[in-house]
């Protein structure tokens, strides 16, 4: 990988300072500021529910904040947050204009500037069956956005098929082993270039059903996803598949996390439109996989040349191995890395 993750800009120690930390009640981002001097790197989630322990994440613990202001592996006698601080809150990362987020909080979440979600609880309003609108919110979720430019160039080897085509590709993960972070760094390749391999940039639809991959706020992309990227946030794959094909002629399509009802049959169409396609399933392996119905189908239907497990071996990102598609055979030399 060219840089890690403590000089990319979108680090979480940068994005803390800079995204986070501005849109926290004071006491809140107070005690978290204070806190930072120990490190925490990467820190994932932020979690605040109204009266109980702050609780801040990284990939190895939980940790909590003691009222003396010191990190604590325990939650006795820790920092409380209030239903005041994440009103204060919520009303600034809503820039306290909270009806103009309500598409995003139907669905549980909203997006703030630098591309980090923040996941909402609290009492759902329904309406003919389906969410309206998600009231007296007591709990904010806050998954940084962790963009690690270079992450996936130990895996583009096998990706590229030339100077400007790609395999058709499917990135298997359990949860938290990068897979994400990983789809994002490929789409910023794809739709940048890589020298290095001496590929030339080609036009990117990503179709970023859960605002994950891009991160877009109001429309724009907060994470670098390349220069000949375009997105269609919050649109399901099954529809968006083939409205980004109609409308935007990409060479290639990247999305997050199929087996859904009708992906199937999106993906198709995706291929019968010449646009190759990079996507990923939730999997401990390929076997896993074929309990999937829709996965299974596609796995048979040979729709993959290339098979990317990831995992956590060596930490978040570890390249267990890469299968050719055609022959479901491990490619020798690919394994066990990590970003």
């Amino acid at each position: 990988m060219r840089n890690s993750a403590e000089n990319s800009p979108n680090s979480s120690a940068s994005s803390l300072k800079k995204h986070i930390l501005p849109v926290l009640s004071k006491r809140v981002g107070s005690a978290i500021e204070g806190a930072l001097i120990y490190g925490l790197e990467p820190l994932e989630e932020i979690r605040l529910r109204a009266e109980k322990p702050l609780i801040l994440q990284n990939y190895y613990k939980e940790w909590f904040i003691g009222a003396d202001g010191l990190l604590s592996s325990k939650p006795s006698g820790s920092f409380l947050v209030s239903q005041e601080d994440i009103r204060l809150s919520l009303e600034m990362m809503s820039e306290n204009s909270i009806y103009a987020y309500q598409d995003e909080i139907r669905n549980g979440y909203i997006t703030i500037k630098g591309g980090h979600r923040v996941g909402l609880s609290g009492r759902v309003v329904l309406e003919g069956g389906a969410v309206r609108n998600i009231k007296d919110i007591s709990g904010l979720n806050i998954r940084l956005s962790n963009q690690i430019p270079g992450c996936s160039f130990k895996l583009l080897p096998y990706l590229f098929r030339n100077s400007s085509d790609i395999y058709n590709t499917l990135i298997i993960s359990p949860p938290q082993c990068g897979k994400t972070t990983i789809l994002r760094d490929i789409a910023k390749t794809l739709g940048t270039g890589a020298s290095e391999y001496g590929f030339k940039g080609v036009k990117v639809g990503i179709i970023d059903e859960r605002s994950e991959l891009a991160a877009c706020m109001k429309g724009i992309p907060q994470n670098d996803v390349g220069i000949r990227t375009d997105v269609l946030d919050g649109c399901p794959k099954n529809i968006g598949m083939p409205m980004m094909i109609r409308s935007m002629s990409p060479a290639v399509i990247i999305t997050d996390e199929i087996g859904n009802d009708g992906d199937r049959e999106a993906v198709q169409c995706v291929l019968n439109a010449g646009v190759r396609i990079v996507t990923s399933a939730h999997g401990y392996n390929i076997s896993e996989l074929k309990s999937r119905r829709e996965v299974l189908k596609l796995i048979e239907d040979k729709v993959f040349e290339r098979y990317v497990v990831l995992g956590n071996r060596n930490g978040p990102g570890t390249l267990v191995e890469v299968i050719d598609g055609s022959t479901m055979k491990p490619i020798t030399g690919a394994g066990v890395n990590a970003f």
